[in-house]
Order: C-alpha cells, then structure tokens, then sequence
C-alpha cells in the first residue's frame, strides 16, 4: 500500500499544478502545521528545517490519505491517531532527507531554499561559504556540478 505508490518528484510537482500551495499563518503554540482545502498551512517563524520536516509530514497525509489521515474511516480502523501522526512523521522525515524531493518541495510550493544538512545542502546551489559545513568537506569538487543541476 504505502511502500507501493512512495512519495515521488512527480507527484509533489503534480499537487502544486492542481493548485495546492504553501500559506504561512499564526496557528496555535502546540500545531506547526495543517491541511485546509488546497492550502498546507505552516507555522510562521518556524526554522527551516522546522518548516521543511513540517511541509513534508503535511505531504505525506496529502498523498496518503486513506492511510495517514486522522478524517479518514479506514485510517482509524487500522491505527490509532497517534500511531498516524508518528508513520506520518516518520515518513515525512524520511521524504525531507531525500535531496531531489527536498528541492522539488521547496521550487513548487515557492519557497526559499535554505541550507541546514546535508540533505538541504545537496538540494541547492553550492556557494562557497556553505564549503565550510563539515560534511561538505568530504565532496569531491569534481561531483559540485552534478550537485547544482
């Protein structure tokens, strides 16, 4: 089920052509995010890896939503919604760390890219004072080209 339809460049792009999109909103201290109609609700003043990790556990209950949805009869048939929110989180995170689905996340749903891991690091371009990151220490100057397409 979930392992059979992963969370793709492809579909990512293809929720921000049906016009979902990022809006940032005062939400209460306890959510840093949310799913309203077509919108991804995301706190305001989050860090970036806080916005990023948040935009993706709303993803994945977006692209799984008779799984990974709390609205959803046969999610709650299967899981408590506890149990939803950590296989979300958990997959969510799992999708952040992925740099080609990272930076299909942030160009779609026009965000500003940020530099925060190694992840966020190999998703966008390369300047040289992110050189000083210690995992960019061990990048081959031969492969940074392949990292800025």
């Amino acid at each position: 089920m979930i392992q059979d339809n992963p969370i793709t460049v492809e579909s990512i792009d293809a929720l921000a052509k049906k016009g979902w999109y990022v809006q940032f909103k005062s939400l209460c201290s306890s959510l840093k995010g949310g799913i309203v109609e077509n919108k991804i609700l995301l706190k305001e003043n989050l860090s970036p890896y806080e916005r990023d990790k948040t935009l993706f556990h709303e993803l994945v209950h977006i692209h799984y939503p008779t799984y990974l949805s709390c609205k959803s009869e046969r999610a709650l048939s299967l899981f408590t919604e506890l149990q939803i929110e950590a296989i979300t989180e958990w997959l969510g995170r799992k999708a952040r760390a992925d740099h080609l689905l990272l930076r299909e996340a942030i160009k779609s749903f026009e965000l500003e890219p940020q530099v925060y891991d190694q992840a966020s690091y190999r998703a966008f371009r390369i300047v040289k004072e992110q050189l000083a990151f210690p995992f960019a220490q061990d990048i081959i100057y031969s492969q940074l080209p392949l990292l800025m397409d």
